[in-house]
């Protein structure tokens, strides 16, 4: 037994080595598409035509209708395009969704699953594992949870506050609106009690929600895994009542069928959106102020299932939420406006060659905050098409010109191979090297659980702005 631990402990030292060499070549590779991201789109035209592009000038994919594309490389298909070369939501032929740009990455073989498994049985001897937190005082140290038993009163509504509950849980209030993205509250993100164990509680229970009268505007869904849907948590939220008078579930098309027969949710409550689809929501005070949030659908690149009949049944998404508030001034009958934005990216990977994020930027962008997921991307060659690794979330900010980036997904379950506190370093080293000058804890952070943080919002998000987030999170203490 002694010899099998040993022999065990220098395989996974060994594996450990080489996942980091592997992990730094990646960041170099990523260094080399940043200095090639205006000529991405225009590659990919050349691809899909199979020829040059006649103005090397022409950003757009509307040349794609110059020729007749049935079927490029086993991957394109013209119909899953618009006149702009934007993604359509798209089918394969037996009906199921499909990443239109890569229907690999949306239909992983499943020995490449058997291979990572076995991979990670081999790894269980090693006494040193990092996948996990080995004790509770390592996690309070490196990712204490803060608690927070009250609405914030003094918070300043022209600012979006924002507040991590967990993995990919949020709290976003912009203007009067109250946002709460994938919730899920269980213990576990599996099927059944004995799956995948949450080795961090949620900062915030919705008993807690419901004890502060703070009620729901938007509940959004970003795909149907269990670490993303649970339906546990959907029936407490209606349960409890949580939702306000015109709030709703919004989720990816072929979601609300189940939703409705699992959780038990009307029909009514529940809006279907596919990507680039939009919804929204009004409100109007005393003051008569009127609110309006508007919910667009966007496109991610990840795949769907709950059982191993229903793979890629539903969509996948991202989310963009853009607020408008007028209010009448008192010296006039003219209003003053203020804009919000917010973008909540979900499960998305990184294509290698589709400017996906280019193109969510330039139709939904820029946006004032948003979430992106920094974790669940070890081993690399079977994450890469789902997940991105920090240094691809760097590459995200750029592409949908976001002011300011929370990194989420991480810290909750220990649902990949890389170490469980890993992902913050790696960000802040991402920052240095292929951020083009981002300063980690400024423009890209991380937050403790529960930690509430105000960030301000401005006309103007292009370019870097030298203002500090209004509410400096404490630092979060990085895992050497």
């Amino acid at each position: 037994m002694k010899f099998a631990r040993t022999r065990a402990n220098l395989y996974y030292n060994a594996k450990v080595r080489r996942q980091r060499y592997l992990y730094e070549s990646t960041v170099e590779h990523t260094k080399q598409m940043q200095v090639q991201s205006k000529d991405r789109w225009r590659n990919w035209l050349k691809q899909a035509k199979g020829k040059e592009i006649e103005n090397e000038n022409d950003d757009t994919a509307s040349v794609l209708l110059e020729v007749e594309i049935d079927d490029v490389n086993g991957d394109y298909k013209r119909a899953w395009f618009d006149e702009d070369g934007f993604p359509r939501t798209s089918r394969d032929k037996n009906g199921r969704f499909v990443n239109p740009w890569s229907v690999v990455s949306s239909t992983p073989p499943f020995s490449s699953f058997l291979r990572w498994r076995r991979e990670r049985w081999m790894d269980s001897y090693a006494p040193a594992s990092l996948r996990e937190p080995q004790s509770l005082e390592e996690r309070q140290q490196f990712l204490p949870i803060v608690t927070c038993n009250s609405k914030n009163k003094n918070r300043n509504k022209n600012n979006i506050e924002f507040q991590w509950i967990g993995h990919s849980t949020c709290l976003v209030q912009m203007d009067n609106f109250t946002i709460l993205t994938d919730p899920v509250f269980s213990n576990h993100a599996a099927p059944i009690p004995a799956g995948v164990p949450r080795f961090t509680p949620p900062a915030l229970n919705l008993e807690r929600l419901q004890e502060k009268q703070q009620h729901i505007d938007a509940v959004v869904i970003s795909h149907d895994h269990y670490d993303h849907l649970d339906v546990h948590s959907l029936r407490e939220i209606e349960d409890r009542g949580l939702l306000s008078e015109r709030g709703k579930y919004f989720v990816p098309l072929g979601h609300k069928h189940y939703i409705m027969r699992t959780c038990g949710i009307a029909a009514d409550k529940i809006c279907e959106l596919e990507w680039w689809q939009s919804s929204t929501i009004q409100k109007q005070e005393d003051d008569s102020s009127q609110h309006e949030l508007k919910i667009s659908c966007a496109p991610a690149q990840h795949w769907c299932s709950r059982t191993p009949f229903d793979r890629n049944l539903r969509l996948w998404c991202s989310w963009a939420f853009h607020s408008t508030t007028l209010t009448p001034t008192s010296t006039s009958t003219s209003t003053s406006t203020s804009e919000k934005s917010f973008y909540f990216a979900g499960d998305t990977g990184v294509p290698d060659n589709f400017p996906l994020h280019e193109q969510i930027g330039e139709r939904l962008g820029p946006f004032d905050l948003a979430a992106l997921p920094i974790g669940a991307y070890a081993p690399n060659w079977f994450m890469k098409e789902s997940h991105c690794a920090p240094h691809e979330t760097v590459q995200i900010h750029r592409a949908i010109r976001a002011r300011y980036s929370v990194g989420v997904h991480w810290g909750t379950w220990a649902l990949a191979d890389e170490p469980y506190f890993e992902p913050p370093r790696l960000l802040r080293e991402a920052c240095t090297s292929v951020g083009d000058g981002l300063v980690f804890g400024r423009d890209m952070l991380v937050v403790r659980h529960g930690e509430r943080v105000e960030f301000p919002c401005s006309d103007d998000v292009d370019g870097h702005s030298n203002e500090e987030v209004i509410v400096d999170p404490h630092p979060v203490l990085l895992k050497e």
